[in-house]
Parts: structure tokens; C-alpha cells; sequence
């Protein structure tokens, strides 16, 4: 079926992103709350950030890519270098694109912090004040805003975005109306890929979502070493 003149010119004139996940860290693998904490990627990110730039490089991966923004967190900033290397572009650097700041919490176990039925306080309440950090509508609302804000900047462009897995998490609520306190159905893999569009209407689409099947069946480290050198 032909597609409507509507949806093609809306397609044509929104920004396009392709949001990307950092590696895992070691506070990843030990379920520690980052925020703005500045932890570098662990072995198997690195191994994670190698993998996703070889897909990206790829022909599986297709798209023409104009611009590669970064959180200036390393784990964002150093899972975006691997890639930048092959399209030729620079990594532009936005503060904006950081993780919720969990203030006085980071550093502390997520599961006891995030709405578990043991916690003291739930960071997962959108009205949840957190101290020298953000609640989660402070932190919804610095989303939306950076990234209409990139849209503005980059209308018609394609942009691969290196960040973290709050920030997609506050995408998809968006462009899917799910509101702040509804449970995600499924998680945000690090060095997954992600896809959306804000169109010149403002109004956000999600384009493809949770891609992963790079990083399958082996495990980050196994695929890499399987891969032939470049």
C-alpha cells in the first residue's frame, strides 16, 4: 500500500535519532545508582562499544549519518569515539544528554532506591525530591527540552545520539504517551540502538526500538573475538 503524501513529507522533514545506550559499566554490573558520576566502561563495555560501532559500520546499518552527539559522561563519550572514527565526524559534546543526577544517591544499590516494596523512598515517584539531584518530572522536562532543542538545530538531519539508559527511558515515555509512573515492559540494553523522529509538528515517533541483535547470541566479549580484525 502506497504510503499518504502526509507521512512521506513528514518523514522528510523531521530530525531523525538513533539513540545508543553506553557500554556496561562496573557500577552497571553492580546495579549501583551512576547519575552524573562519571564511571568509565568496564571490560565487556568496551568490548560492547567495539561491537555496536562494527554494526554501525556496517551494512546492516544503512542510514546516512550527519551529526554524533555524546553526553560528556566518559561511558557515553567513549562508547560514541569507537564510531565516530568510522563515519569521519567529530563527537559534539551536549551536558544535556546526561543521566538523572541522583544527587546524595549515587553510588548506592539501585533495587533498594527504585520502587521496590523494602524502600525508604522511591525514586520512581515523579514528584520524588532528591537532594542535590533530580526528581523525575526535573528530569523529564531537561529531556524534552534538549532534544527539541537538537531537533530545532538539526531539521532534516540524521543524528546518532551516545547516551544513557534514563534518557532513552524518558524518549519512549514521551513518544509514546506512557506516563512517569508505568513500568517499562521491557529494559534498555547497553549498546542497544534505538530509533525516533521529531517531525516538524513537534510531535515525537518512535521509528524502530531495543535493537540488540548485534550483541547476540555470544556474549560481548566471545562476539568480539569472533569478529575479523579491521
Amino acid at each position: 500500500m502506497a504510503a499518504h503524501p502526509k507521512m512521506e513529507n513528514d518523514a522528510v522533514s523531521a530530525t531523525h535519532f538513533w539513540l545508543i545506550r553506553h557500554g556496561e559499566t562496573r557500577w552497571n554490573a553492580e546495579r549501583r545508582l551512576q547519575g552524573w558520576r562519571d564511571i568509565e566502561l568496564n571490560e565487556v563495555g568496551r568490548a560492547q562499544a567495539k561491537i555496536v560501532a562494527r554494526y554501525l559500520a556496517s551494512d546492516r546499518f544503512t542510514a546516512r549519518v550527519d551529526v554524533i552527539l555524546s553526553s560528556d559522561l566518559s561511558r557515553a563519550r567513549d562508547t560514541a569515539r569507537q564510531t565516530a572514527e568510522h563515519f569521519s565526524l567529530p563527537v559534539q559534546i551536549d551536558k544535556g544528554l546526561r543521566e538523572r543526577s541522583f544527587g546524595i544517591y549515587e553510588g548506592h544499590d539501585w533495587t533498594t532506591l527504585l520502587g521496590s516494596s523494602s524502600a525508604t523512598l522511591n525514586l520512581r515517584d515523579p514528584r520524588q525530591e532528591v537532594e542535590d539531584g533530580e526528581s523525575l518530572l526535573q528530569f523529564q522536562d531537561r529531556i524534552i527540552s534538549a532534544f527539541e532543542d537538537l531537533a530545532q538545530r538539526h531539521v532534516r538531519k540524521n543524528v546518532l545520539v551516545f547516551t544513557h539508559g534514563g534518557v532513552i527511558d524518558m524518549v519512549w515515555r514521551k513518544a509514546t504517551r506512557t506516563p512517569l509512573e508505568a513500568p517499562r515492559p521491557e529494559p534498555i540494553l547497553n549498546a542497544s540502538v534505538n530509533q525516533f523522529a521529531i517531525g516538524e509538528d513537534r510531535v515525537w515517533r518512535l521509528t524502530d526500538w531495543g535493537r540488540a541483535d548485534h550483541l547476540e547470541p555470544e556474549s560481548a566479549q566471545e562476539r568480539l573475538m569472533s569478529l575479523p580484525a579491521r
